[in-house]
């Protein structure tokens, strides 16, 4: 929030692991300074690891109430949408999940020199992203302590104050995730409203959990081994049957429900129903 007030800086980076909990922070950021009235405007835009030019100027026209449409190429909705953005005095664009270096001109981000009023904050899991695109200021995610971790932990799990065994447990369970919030709150969630002895089978399961034949995951290893008990906590072949159908699909898509349908109803998921029709409702 510093960042955003100093009119010196106009390129923030906010820089953590996976799962540490960077796109919930510059959400809240963002609505944080809407109510602050810091920018009329605030656009945010995820950009993955291999970013789509077309989808992230469709994304921001539409939020624009602007008709890129019309125009078949990059330069030409990135002319358009550059102009539109001009009309705008200050604007905080949030680029999410940034892998690689950005070329700002080629979307259509008029920046710097071509309009002191954008300011923008990226999120990345690469500190060497917030040098190559110049960051001014660099924030550093870093994981929960302990304390804060089972606080978040709690609220999820809906652990109440009184129950001393279950507690205790639940603080082992809560340190296999080790700070990180997206193991914190999938763990949590899983194992709400079970038993002591299905707690305590969870905390074997993550403190055992290995994964010998998947390569470069080491640093993301306890978010692998938390989603996957959480994965296994589904109740219904069914459920885990869309959820690794939806893993098919790529990074940050929005997926189609009429295209889910199709396939649910291809792998026979809704058995009792007569059509397509029924089984999309």
């Amino acid at each position: 929030m510093d960042a955003l007030k100093d009119d010196k800086v106009n390129m923030i980076g906010l820089c953590g692991m996976g799962g540490v909990g960077k796109t919930t922070l510059v959400k809240e950021v963002g609505t944080i300074a809407v109510e602050l009235q810091l920018f009329p405007v605030v656009l945010m835009a995820t950009v993955s690891q291999n970013p789509n030019v077309t989808d992230i100027q469709h994304l921001m026209a539409d939020k624009l109430g602007l008709n890129i449409k019309k125009k078949n190429t990059n330069p030409g909705r990135a002319d358009l949408l550059r102009q539109r953005l001009k009309q705008v005095e200050k604007m905080l664009i949030i680029l999410d999940d940034v892998w690689k270096y950005i070329d700002l001109k080629e979307i259509g981000i008029p920046f710097g020199d071509d309009h002191r009023g954008c300011k923008i904050l990226l999120t990345t899991r690469l500190q060497a992203i917030c040098s190559s695109m110049e960051c001014q200021q660099t924030v550093l995610l870093r994981i929960l302590s302990e304390d804060e971790a089972m606080v978040l932990f709690r609220i999820n799990a809906g652990l109440r104050d009184g129950d001393s065994t279950l507690n205790r447990v639940a603080r082992e369970v809560a340190r296999e995730c080790q700070g990180l919030p997206i193991a914190l709150v999938t763990v949590g969630k899983a194992l709400r409203d079970k038993s002591e002895v299905e707690w305590e089978e969870a905390f074997r399961r993550l403190k055992n959990s290995q994964f010998l034949d998947m390569e470069h995951i080491e640093e993301q290893k306890t978010a692998y081994a938390c989603l996957k008990l959480s994965y296994d906590y589904l109740m219904s072949k069914e459920t885990k049957l869309c959820f690794l159908l939806c893993c098919l699909f790529p990074e940050d898509y929005n997926i189609p429900i009429d295209d889910l349908t199709r396939y649910t109803v291809g792998y026979e998921l809704h058995q009792d129903v007569e059509s397509i029709g029924d089984a999309r409702k």
